[in-house]
C-alpha cells in the first residue's frame, strides 16, 4: 500500500502484517496531519506527538481506498 498523507510505500505479507506497518510508520510520517507542529499562545513552539491505535491506522487504510 502507499501511505496516503506521504505516498511512501509500505509492504507487508498480509493484510495485518501492512496494516502493522502503516501503523508504525504514522508517527514518523512527515506529512500525517496528527503530526504537525504547533505554535502556543506563549510562542513556544511544540510538536504534536501522533497517539493513534492500530483501530486509527486501520480507518486511514481503508479510507484510502486500498
Amino acid at each position: 500500500m502507499l501511505c496516503p498523507h506521504c505516498k511512501k510505500d509500505i509492504y507487508g505479507l498480509t493484510g495485518l502484517m501492512e496494516l502493522q506497518k502503516f501503523h508504525k510508520h504514522l508517527p514518523k510520517c512527515r506529512k500525517n496531519p496528527a503530526n504537525k507542529t504547533v505554535v502556543n499562545s506563549d510562542g513556544e513552539i511544540e510538536k504534536r506527538k501522533d497517539n493513534s491505535t492500530m483501530y486509527d491506522a486501520l480507518e486511514q487504510r481503508a479510507a484510502s481506498g486500498q
